[in-house]
């Protein structure tokens, strides 16, 4: 059972920072540079992936949660996913939904430089951005030493 837990902890741990990295290096630039659509499509895109990726960070964090429990890991990896949970609850419930609102009804790609609905914007993604960074990072520690044999 404790070895299980063990897989299953790292697997949740390489998708969670698999997905990360695959949004955030490869999936967004390529939204926003691709020429294929607009700046306005790129951020209504982004909104919807975004909404679902975070349900799958939640699901993922808890599994990697339950899983780092279960087999008896260290406390400071099972409380450094704690965190990383916590980080991926104030992404997902306070910064993506207020960058969300305040995009509503924005023209991105004609912007209006009176609108300080732009700068809001771009301090909460900047928080958002720096929040994702802390976890991909808290996550690679995570899943390096999962990956580490254990001393017997």
């Amino acid at each position: 059972m404790i070895q299980a837990a063990a897989v299953i902890r790292t697997l949740a741990l390489a998708l969670w920072v698999g997905g990360i990295a695959a949004l955030d290096f490869v999936e967004a630039p390529l939204r926003f540079t691709s020429g294929v659509i607009d700046r306005n499509q790129a951020v209504g895109l982004g909104q919807v992936v975004l909404t679902r990726w975070i349900r799958a960070e939640w699901a993922l964090g808890a599994i990697a949660l339950i899983a780092s429990i279960v087999a008896v890991s260290p406390r400071w990896s099972v409380w450094l996913i704690v965190g990383m949970v916590a980080v991926v609850a104030v992404q997902g419930a306070c910064l993506a939904p207020a960058i969300t609102r305040l995009a509503d009804g924005l023209d991105f790609v004609q912007r209006a430089p009176a609108d300080s609905r732009y700068a809001s914007i771009r301090r909460l993604h900047t928080a958002y951005a720096v929040l994702e960074v802390l976890v991909l990072a808290a996550g690679a520690v995570a899943l390096a030493a999962s990956a580490r044999p254990v001393k017997r």
